[in-house]
């Protein structure tokens, strides 16, 4: 019987500590049998109580089928057992919605069958696992345990099959980097002789009511983002797991969890360790994940970009003063525009909160009233603190939004063509972090590398000279536009190049580096990229 089972989860535990050095470094295929040296200087597992002389009930196969958000209790329990008695080792659990795995009662404990010591190991374990007791009674620690099945190292034994005997595995990982023990439902709740010291005469079919079950499809909120918890897999994970610092693998485990409610914290957020409506509501105004459309169809957001009618909707309603305790059409119409709420119609503490968090982020009087300076703010128009509104710009619709590193979207888009020396893909990474840092200590802000009100501020200060055509006499580098550079080329025209495609040292040598990243702009603009500047480079660059 071959059960194809997926590949080991990315590991929470250390490498390997220390070996037992009492194991014989002899290459042992196949499990070890009874009697050999190696059995009789491998040190065992200890149970806590004294075991009866009863074996549990044997337990048919138990496939798993759903999709669980917990490591079950005697599956963590064994992993530290086996550590403690051999040394810690990685290990890996819970996986979503993968047979056994999924329910959390599987482990991959992580061995190397190419090294002899560690192969000795994982023979000496799993044959003491399978072999017969001293009455006779074949598998009889491993139904002490509630171990269901094992595969290590292209080997498979079943603890219900009469033959008790090791087989060919066949599956899609040959098991020689670690060893997969799945476990019964007695098993992994330690309902077993193992740990209550009594032998078990029937056993569960199923998990206990109490054991959490992940939702097959996962909830949207009303961000437009998916409730995200323990369990859950995915691209909209990695987004998650990109802001709140933990590693980008989709697989929301229990560092995820941590890291999550480690930010939920800091950031004035329930900490539930669960990615829920008010986690991404707080995200999106914080501009650190872009707004996305919601199941009604509606956009979470204020973004006015690409839309007139957007304004003229809002419009209507800049005589109209909201406040909490309002109701109805113009609080759906702003909690729609600015994102991040349930759109209720309801003027409530949740919505007074996020007007006051659009308020700072604008710079106007945090009060949670909106009157017609918020609406002014929402309709894309520039403000003061004041309140008196100022000349548009096309970067005022974004003002409001704080964007930093892995922020992503159409305001990030806008913010690197106006700073101007980057890509223009809407990915908020490490050369935009570093050329916003660049621009904001040329403008005399603080050198956080994060894009605030003052930052939007001072790129829409300069956003009419941003946008002048590529032809206007006013672009520094109109006057190279007849000088062709290449590698090795240097002087004031190429100082013009790198100031102009940002990223590179402003010394007017055109080396490996400034011509990598002409390159990379050709690249970005669809031009050839032979890395030589000529005048359709230049007008390129002037263009951005």
């Amino acid at each position: 019987m071959s059960l194809p089972l997926p590949q080991p989860l990315p590991f929470r535990e250390r490498r390997v500590a220390r070996t037992v050095g009492a194991i014989s470094a002899s290459v042992i295929v196949l499990p070890l049998v009874a009697g050999t040296a190696e059995a009789a200087a491998t040190p065992y597992p200890k149970p806590s109580q004294p075991l009866p002389s009863a074996l549990d009930v044997v337990t048919p196969y138990q496939k798993g089928t759903r999709c669980l958000t917990e490591t079950q209790p005697g599956v963590l329990a064994f992993a530290k057992l086996l550590n403690a008695t051999y040394g810690t080792h990685r290990y890996g659990t819970l996986r979503t919605c993968a047979a056994e795995h999924g329910e959390g009662r599987a482990l991959d404990w992580m061995l190397d069958a190419k090294d002899p010591e560690q192969l000795a190991l994982g023979n000496a374990l799993t044959r003491w696992l399978s072999a017969e007791d001293s009455a006779g009674r074949p598998g009889a620690n491993a139904r002490r345990l509630g171990i269901n099945y094992i595969i290590w190292n292209r080997q498979q034994w079943f603890a219900w099959d009469p033959d008790m005997s090791w087989k060919p595995y066949y599956g899609s990982s040959p098991h020689t980097d670690h060893i997969h023990f799945s476990f019964t439902w007695d098993g992994s709740y330690k309902r077993t002789s193992w740990w209550t010291g009594r032998a078990l005469t029937s056993y569960l079919s199923g998990p206990l009511s109490s054991t959490p079950e992940a939702p097959a499809t996962p909830t949207v909120t009303s961000s437009g983002y998916p409730y995200l918890s323990q369990g859950s897999s995915g691209s909209d994970v990695v987004t998650l797991q990109k802001v709140i610092g933990a590693e980008p693998d989709g697989r929301f485990g229990p560092l995820t969890a941590a890291a999550l409610g480690t930010w939920q914290s800091k950031n004035g957020v329930k900490a539930t360790k669960a990615a829920d409506d008010a986690t991404w509501a707080a995200m999106i105004a914080a501009g650190l994940v872009p707004a996305k459309r919601s199941t009604s169809g509606s956009t979470s957001g204020s973004s006015t970009s690409g839309s007139s009618s957007t304004s003229t909707d809002l419009s209507r309603y800049r005589s109209t003063t909201l406040r909490r305790g309002s109701s109805g059409t113009a609080v759906k119409v702003l909690q729609k525009a600015i994102g991040g709420l349930s759109v209720d119609g309801a003027f409530g503490p949740a919505t007074e909160a996020r007007v006051k968090a659009y308020q700072k982020s604008k710079g106007l009087t945090q009060n949670g009233v909106v009157d017609a300076t918020v609406w002014d703010a929402l309709m894309g128009k520039a403000t003061t603190s004041s309140g008196g509104s100022t000349s548009t710009s096309p970067l005022a619709q974004y003002s409001h939004l704080t964007l930093r590193l892995w922020s992503r979207g159409s305001a990030v888009r806008a913010m690197q063509k106006a700073i101007g020396g980057l890509t223009v893909d809407g990915s908020f990474g490490p050369l935009t972090q570093a050329r916003v840092k660049a621009y904001q200590k040329s403008k005399g802000l603080a050198v956080t590398g994060v894009v605030d009100s003052r930052t939007w501020t001072a790129l829409m200060a300069g956003s009419s000279t941003s946008t002048t055509t590529s032809s206007s006499s006013t672009d520094p580098t109109r006057q190279y536009w007849s000088v062709v550079l290449r590698r090795g080329s240097s002087g004031a025209a190429v100082k013009a190049l790198q100031r102009a495609l940002g990223g590179l040292v402003v010394d007017g040598a055109f080396g490996p580096l400034t011509e990598a990243r002409v390159k990379a702009f050709q690249k970005s603009v669809k031009l050839a990229q032979t890395g030589v500047v000529g005048t359709v480079t230049w007008k390129a660059v002037a263009a951005r």
